[in-house]
């Protein structure tokens, strides 16, 4: 069984979407799936009582964070789909993976566990790389197995659910057993996670790549779009020289304008937006 974790208020947003899209992709490996969805259950924050735990003990509020901690240990893998608020994980997410943690401390059962994390920027795009931080960091506490995490705005949605499919059959590959990092691995595997080294700059370099990437060079936006072409490439002359903060007005003129034309042309632009995901940073 692979499930997916969703921990987004919004049922038919943005990340329920792309979770679903993972898990076709599983199903089509013939895996069986499952989708739940966070926002139907209460999980409070551990107490950090200082308690020792042992064997799976939870000695936290009595809520609802036992019967997904039942919902993970019998799962072969796991999908955790989180939309991006300020920049971070949804706090639904976090609380189950915090109390998960505090309970196994990257031990038991679970040790090695195959994980897809899905981070959703829905609104401006910002965050979705600075997003993939605590959950990447939560992942590597766990000990569990996280296959690469990728980029989601709206401006790149139909590339990122052909590549949310693609990881769903990864994950159903990787799913037949619990695969521990070697002791000797841990700290170059976790570290050499795709994008986990990005900073602000180079999160915001990425999203000016996305949405210029997106535009259609149609009439007479045309020559505005070719324009940022060329601007996107003087950025990445300063990168390669080393002169990232020389580069950060570039960027932002790229989005600022870059984002104005993909609303007018992107015949996506308006077809799944949700207040419940959207990035508020």
């Amino acid at each position: 069984m692979i499930r997916g974790f969703v921990g987004s208020p919004n049922k038919k947003g943005r990340t329920a979407a792309i979770v679903r899209e993972a898990l076709l992709g599983a199903e089509e490996q013939g895996a069986e799936v499952e989708m739940v969805h966070l926002s139907d259950y209460q999980v409070s924050d551990c107490f950090d009582c200082n308690v020792e735990h042992q064997g799976g003990m939870d000695c936290g509020p009595d809520d609802d964070y036992r019967a997904l901690s039942m919902m993970i240990d019998s799962s072969d893998a796991v999908v955790i789909g989180s939309p991006v608020y300020w920049s971070a994980i949804t706090s639904n997410v976090r609380a189950m993976l915090s109390r998960k943690l505090r309970v196994e401390m990257g031990s038991g059962p679970n040790l090695g566990m195959p994980a897809l994390g899905i981070l959703v920027a829905g609104g401006s795009g910002n965050g979705m790389v600075e997003a993939m931080k605590p959950l990447y960091l939560l992942f590597e506490k766990l000990r569990w197995h996280p296959l690469n995490s990728f980029p989601v705005t709206r401006f790149n949605w139909d590339r990122a659910l052909v590549v949310a499919t693609e990881a769903g059959r990864d994950l159903a590959a990787m799913s037949d057993k619990r695969r521990p990092i070697p002791e000797d691995q841990i700290w170059t595997f976790y570290n050499d996670l795709r994008y986990r080294s990005y900073d602000r700059i180079d999160e915001r370099r990425l999203l000016a790549e996305l949405i210029v990437g997106a535009l259609p060079e149609i009439g007479k936006f045309a020559s505005i779009a070719s324009e940022l072409r060329e601007k996107r490439g003087k950025v990445e002359t300063l990168f390669q020289q080393h002169r990232k903060a020389e580069a950060v007005p570039l960027i932002d003129d790229i989005i600022f304008r870059a984002t104005e034309i993909w609303e007018v042309l992107s015949p996506s632009a308006r077809a799944y937006e949700e207040k419940g995901d959207r990035e508020r940073d």
